[in-house]
């Protein structure tokens, strides 16, 4: 029903834009749907490892992070790394077939031969070279600090230099493991519920998921049902400081989702780029590494905020270097038409470069959203510095403690009402140097 509906829009009209640009990724997503649905089953059938166990059952795609978090003995994390690796042979045909088809697709429906990668910088409204160099600079700026970083942090956490199957995810949950205890009793969901009853956000059509089942998508998600009466955050416990950033991250979705206004057009609803929808989940996970908003939870002790500061400051350097490999690479296989192998090699290189690892070039199809999605990873890069100069423009009208005003939060509906209309110029100018300074 998705693809006829867009099928009839493009067979007579190209405007409004934002419609016409929705509904070429409608259509390609909705058939390849088949695709996508044989990739979620091969990643938990193929995907699986032959020596190691989690929670009961074989370690799968899906509870492979939560086996990282639990694992303690680095060598059959390393097993499990290796053998997914080597099952990602199971996976290739699948993502590029899925691929090939979505570039067809755009080629088809769109007049002027339009490319996926295409429709992606139109829909973020920046051209090819501009998005380039604004993700070399980030990655420019972060690798040098962070190779350094990670030097000092893998001694600190794993007495030993890091290696490639140390990878983003398992530091995400394990370079916390001594301060763990600080958030051992706060209950993710609740309290950022709290936070956002404080600011008077309507939190009604909001519905949680934290049951752990089995072949559960492993990352957190946020799914807008129907914008703005119906939003679903979805997660599973990984470790109690990454559920709380991950909650808050997928919770930031759905307030922007859900404070949409009902009255507008259906494309302002559903049709914001990918660079506007991860402001708000980034903009409210920066909630889970402020300092006094970490205190207000209970963590007092200054020695442990500043140990926080420090690894969550090298962690958002790991995210600039590997979301900056992960992009380059992405908008490289549109633009050149890479073989898989090819995607893999420069894959692998560019990993390399930016954060100084070995990854074996294959681990992005491993990825939850790079073989998934047309681009969206550098989306995060750009949303990432628009949540900071958002939230400095609310420290500099609402003070420091923003979260704790009424007004901040009715100034931030006002913001996300329009949809896709937003003006980012309220807040906004794409400055990389605030976001950067933070972190280095």
């Amino acid at each position: 029903m998705k693809a006829m509906s867009a099928k009839t829009f493009l067979g007579s009209f190209t405007e409004p834009r934002e419609l016409f640009l929705g509904s070429l990724e409608n259509i390609a997503d909705s058939t390849t749907k088949k695709l996508e649905l044989k990739l979620y089953n091969l990643r938990n059938q193929k995907v699986v490892s032959s020596r190691h166990r989690f929670g009961g059952a074989a370690v799968s795609w899906s509870t492979w992070r939560q086996f990282n978090s639990a694992q303690k003995d680095p060598a059959k994390r390393k097993q499990v790394f290796d053998e997914f690796i080597s099952k990602t042979k199971y996976l290739s045909p699948t993502i590029k077939a899925r691929f090939d088809q979505m570039g067809k697709i755009y080629s088809e429906y769109s007049r002027k031969k339009l490319s996926p990668l295409d429709g992606y910088l139109e829909n973020e409204k920046v051209s090819y070279s501009q998005l380039i160099d604004f993700v070399k600079s980030m990655g420019q700026q972060a690798k040098k600090p962070f190779q350094e970083a990670l030097a000092t942090i893998s001694k600190k956490v794993l007495g030993r230099d890091a290696e490639y199957y140390d990878d983003f995810y398992f530091f995400r949950n394990r370079v916390y493991a001594d301060l763990e205890k600080e958030f051992a009793g706060v209950n993710p969901p609740d309290q950022v519920r709290r936070t956002l009853a404080a600011m008077q956000f309507d939190l009604s059509p909001i519905h949680f998921d934290t049951e752990d089942r089995k072949n559960k998508y492993p990352s957190p998600i946020c799914f807008f049902v129907q914008v703005p009466s119906d939003i679903r955050v979805l997660y599973k416990s990984e470790s109690p400081y990454f559920d709380l950033q991950g909650c808050y991250h997928e919770m930031g979705h759905a307030m922007h989702a859900s404070s949409i206004s009902s009255r507008a057009k259906y494309w302002d609803r559903y049709g914001f780029s990918m660079g506007i929808a991860e402001v708000f989940s980034i903009f409210l996970e920066r909630l889970t590494k402020n300092k006094k908003y970490l205190s207000s939870l209970g963590v007092h002790d200054e020695r442990v905020l500043d140990e926080i500061e420090e690894r969550n400051n090298f962690m958002e350097l790991f995210f600039v270097t590997f979301y900056t490999a992960n992009s380059l690479m992405k908008a490289e296989f549109w633009r050149k038409k890479l073989s898989m192998e090819k995607a893999s090699d420069l894959y692998a290189n560019l990993i390399k470069e930016y954060t100084g690892l070995e990854m074996p070039g294959e681990y992005w199809m491993l990825h939850h959203i790079l073989p998934d999605a047309i681009m969206y990873v550098p989306s995060y890069l750009l949303a990432a510095v628009r949540a900071a100069e958002l939230d400095h423009h609310l420290q500099g009208r609402f003070g420091e403690e923003w979260w704790t005003q009424t007004e901040a939060g009715s100034y931030i509906r006002e913001i996300t009402e329009p949809g896709a209309k937003i003006d980012l110029s309220r807040f906004s100018r794409l400055d990389s140097s605030l976001f950067m300074n933070e972190i280095r």
